[in-house]
């Protein structure tokens, strides 16, 4: 199921993409509109990770191509932001969590240029946003890991970007950091920007987003959550596995969701 939409923001043609010449995505064709916060949605390996990083152009696709407001990534890349899992940066890096925020301005500055004052006042005005500003000048090593994860969302916000892409903000953060990131989502698609992000819990899924790309090396379906969180498409999506269906069985019963 394939929902298409008019002045789309992103548009995925025909991707498929490989590693070491053995296929992760199949032919990966859609379109988003701006202002939602989109999840993508499906069982390990499915290839959610590697969709968002060929997007963002850190993947070479063997075939198909993206656009974003309807140009190439390099046409446009100051108004695209990627937050890429937490697991995959070097946190014991010598910088405070108010650097890593200021790298968030690299794209108008350059490689040469110096931060200036307005600069400090986004950076320290991203860190308010995500209740970290009494830790600005603490070292990202001394931070836990739903800390970190504030920091690096921060440095989101600082590039002041209209779209965004994130890798299992979620995932490893506690009760307190989750709510707030969810908060700061909804916030930000209030005000026209779009989010992109991968999501590993199927029980959440549903409260916290407004549109599914449900991904398994393929495409299954993508379109409003109403539409697409549906049993027959989620048991498409995950294959058959019983814990991850007996899981689905009970938050459609508990929550009466579309079957």
């Amino acid at each position: 199921m394939i929902k298409r939409v008019d002045n789309s923001i992103l548009e995925v043609h025909d991707l498929t993409v490989s590693y070491h010449n053995k296929p992760v995505l199949w032919n990966i064709d859609f379109d988003l509109p701006s202002g939602i916060v989109a999840g993508i949605i499906g069982p390990n390996g499915a290839g959610k990770s590697t969709l968002i990083k060929s997007i963002m152009g850190l993947i070479s696709p063997d075939q198909g191509y993206t656009k974003i407001f309807g140009q190439p990534l390099n046409e446009i890349r100051s108004r695209v932001s990627y937050v890429p899992q937490r697991e995959s940066v070097d946190w014991d890096f010598p910088a405070s969590a108010m650097d890593v925020v200021l790298m968030g301005r690299y794209s108008e500055r350059g490689f040469w240029g110096r931060y200036n004052d307005e600069d400090r006042k986004i950076a320290k005005q991203s860190l308010e946003q995500v209740d970290m500003l009494p830790f600005a000048n603490r070292q990202i090593s001394q931070l836990s890991g739903g800390q970190q994860q504030r920091v690096f969302l921060a440095r989101a916000l600082a590039q002041q970007a209209d779209i965004y892409f994130m890798d299992e903000p979620f995932a490893g953060v506690d009760a307190a950091t989750e709510a707030s990131i969810l908060n700061l989502l909804r916030e930000m698609s209030h005000s026209g920007k779009t989010m992109i992000v991968v999501h590993h819990d199927l029980q959440s899924a549903y409260d916290y987003f407004d549109w599914m790309i449900l991904l398994n090396r393929r495409l299954i379906a993508v379109g409003p959550k109403a539409d697409v969180f549906t049993d027959e498409l989620i048991q498409e999506t995950y294959g058959g596995n019983l814990s991850i269906l007996a899981t689905l069985g009970n938050i459609m019963q508990q929550k009466d969701y579309p079957k």
